[in-house]
């Protein structure tokens, strides 16, 4: 029988924890890092298109540490939170 747990962890477990509410609050605090970081960078911008590349990164990184809170590696959190 654990075996058959422990597949459905693997499986299923990132789908289990992007539905937390742990999970949805911390990917608001880190677009809201993220978004602090280069406001003031894109404020004080002029040129459009270094305002597009900065608006580029700021997605990349959000995107980025998104990506990190849910990988495989961080599953292990699913089944403490459960």
């Amino acid at each position: 029988m654990k075996p058959k747990q422990d597949l459905n962890i693997i499986n299923n477990g990132d789908v289990q924890w992007k539905s937390t509410n742990e999970y949805k609050r911390k990917v608001d605090e880190i677009k809201k890092e993220v978004n602090d970081k280069y406001s003031f960078i894109l404020l004080n911008e002029k040129n459009w298109m270094k305002r597009l590349f900065i608006e580029i990164r700021l997605w990349i990184e959000t995107r980025k540490r998104i990506q990190e809170l849910s990988s495989l590696k961080n599953l292990h959190l699913v089944n403490e939170l459960h």
